[in-house]
């Protein structure tokens, strides 16, 4: 059969048209393998990377804890008592970059002795204020004027001694409610019931399990702080550092210390000529501006600390590592470690 020239062109222009339509089809194949290969590739780069960095703020963080213990036993070797104008107080306002190739430390050390000890508050009495063996405790009185300073969501007399009284009776050892507390009898009627400790709080998170106490009292809101910051469970001897602890419980250890009064306190404790004053816990008897019919009881004071708590952070753009361990320095030059989490 013969083929016209025109007949010629159409089936060329038709092959053409095929070829090309072909090609469209194979790069738009090819472009999307390779879209495809580069998300991939892109995502491996990204999660090697993150691994990468990750494991290096990991390292910068445990640096920045082992800096924090010697620095608490160089100064422990250094002086007998602690202040806020110690080197472990001021590691905040340090800048570690010159340590580091990247990335920046943060790092904190706070100090435990300077709270409120929480399984001191039933230490040398017994229940109903009546006096123990070495007098009566202070600590309770000093956890209820604590909760009415105004901080915390509390404005009731009768809701802060709730309190006091539930927490006293979960830590003592008996079955006997106080007058406002609970104990066994009252958490086995809950909707999720569980027995009282009747023994020593292991950790703060715990006292969420004890009547009265709510996420806004012991975690803050944004208004008002929470009794995190007061309280500690490490420690038995009942003694707070006054050297460093919270101006709000400072002026709880006794009821007459006005804003005013403890505001000048802090201002002299923080005053960096007045240090070489600060090593005995009378020392705001010898000011001038303390009057002298307030006395603070000597049984609950020290300015010699032994817990604290070491928040050190690794931080690179939007990635960082944080390790918070809690330490014992037992003899002024031995630290010891006691829990670590890393987050």
């Amino acid at each position: 059969m013969m083929v016209t020239i025109f007949q010629a062109k159409a089936i060329l222009r038709d092959e053409k048209g095929m070829a090309l339509l072909i090609t469209i089809m194979t790069m738009s194949v090819l472009i999307a393998v390779t879209v495809i290969f580069h998300k991939k590739s892109w995502h491996s780069f990204l999660v090697a990377n993150n691994y990468k960095v990750t494991s290096e703020l990991k390292a910068m963080s445990s640096s920045g804890v082992n800096i924090g213990l010697e620095v608490l036993r160089q100064q422990g070797e250094k002086q007998k008592y602690d202040t806020l104008l110690d080197g472990w107080s001021l590691l905040g306002k340090e800048d570690f970059g010159s340590l580091f190739a990247s990335g920046e430390l943060k790092l904190e050390i706070v100090d435990l002795s300077g709270r409120l000890q929480v399984n001191s508050l039933v230490k040398h009495a017994q229940k109903g204020g009546k006096q123990g063996a070495q007098g009566k405790n202070e600590m309770p009185s000093v956890l209820f004027r604590l909760l009415l300073s105004g901080d915390f969501e509390i404005e009731e007399e009768s809701e802060a001694k709730a309190i006091v009284d539930a927490l006293i009776d979960w830590i003592d050892e008996d079955d006997r409610e106080s007058d406002s507390g609970a104990e066994s009898s009252y958490y086995q009627t809950l909707k999720k019931p569980y027995e009282c400790r009747n023994g020593p709080v292991r950790y703060i998170e715990e006292l969420l399990l004890v009547k009265g106490f709510s996420p806004e009292l012991l975690f803050g809101t944004e208004k008002k702080k929470g009794l995190v910051e007061f309280l500690t469970v490490y420690g038995t001897d009942g003694k707070i550092n006054i050297n460093t602890a919270d101006v709000d419980l400072v002026q709880s250890l006794d009821g007459l210390i006005t804003d005013e009064l403890v505001g000048k306190f802090h201002s002299f404790r923080t005053d960096r000529d007045n240090v070489d004053r600060l090593e005995k816990p009378d020392w705001y008897l010898h000011t001038g501006f303390w009057p002298g019919d307030i006395v603070l009881d000597g049984k609950l004071l020290t300015t010699g600390s032994t817990f604290f708590m070491i928040k050190a952070t690794g931080i690179r753009d939007m990635l960082s590592s944080k390790v918070t361990v809690t330490v014992h320095r037992t003899d002024r030059k031995t630290v010891e470690l006691l829990s670590k989490k890393v987050e």
